[in-house]
């Protein structure tokens, strides 16, 4: 799969890909990249198995998502700086079979009658580029990747108030943020089709009804 060109131009230098099995080894690297005090990043603990079928330990939550990508299931899309890899963005496909915690969600899940519809569920960035446009780009990329698909609409779930604290401390802001910031999915023309209390649930369709 070649280099996803966003709809509103990618002036960010970087260059975004949907995560196939040629690509493990990078986002194994990103996930895993230590920081400055030698700490693992969030998604090299968690292996994005908020909205999957959890397993219990780190390694296991590797293996089951390597598993998945083995198998030929797209579970999202990597950018990369000057060839190194920089950024993630989770995509949940439709159906959403490898979400099935999204799914089961009472607050989350799709609503009667969907179809088609994917979900934009996680974002990461290296802390080095952060700020910098590549969390936009990858979103821009995630949209454009799911109309490809032929989705029906993406669904964005985003905090509905980050804390007042948050607001003033950039890292407390970015890890209230994981899941996208609500104004990003506004400016881009996501609605809020249902209120869950903590989170919006946010939709952008690409068919909408006459």
């Amino acid at each position: 799969m070649g280099v996803w060109r966003t709809a509103r131009g990618n002036d960010t230098g970087v260059e975004i890909h949907p995560v196939t099995p040629d690509r493990w080894d990078d986002l194994v690297e990103l996930f895993e990249r230590k920081g400055p005090r030698g700490g693992t990043p969030i998604p090299g603990s968690c292996w994005c198995s908020c909205w999957r079928e959890r397993q219990g330990v780190r390694a296991l939550n590797k293996a089951a998502f390597k598993a998945a990508v083995d198998d030929g299931r797209v579970p999202g899309m990597i950018a990369y700086a000057e060839g190194r890899p920089v950024g993630w963005v989770a995509v949940a496909v439709a159906p959403r079979e490898d979400h099935s915690g999204l799914e089961r969600s009472r607050w989350y899940g799709p609503c009667p009658g969907d179809r088609g519809v994917f979900a934009v569920t996680c974002f990461y960035v290296d802390r080095a580029l952060r700020g910098m446009g590549v969390s936009s780009a990858l979103l821009d990329a995630a949209i454009e990747y799911a109309r490809a698909s032929g989705a029906t609409a993406v669904d964005a779930f985003p905090k509905v108030d980050v804390a007042q604290h948050a607001l003033t401390d950039r890292r407390a802001e970015e890890n209230a943020s994981w899941m996208g910031r609500r104004q990003s999915f506004e400016a881009r023309g996501f609605v809020t089709i249902r209120a869950t209390g903590k989170r919006a649930v946010m939709r952008l369709s690409f068919h909408p009804e006459p």
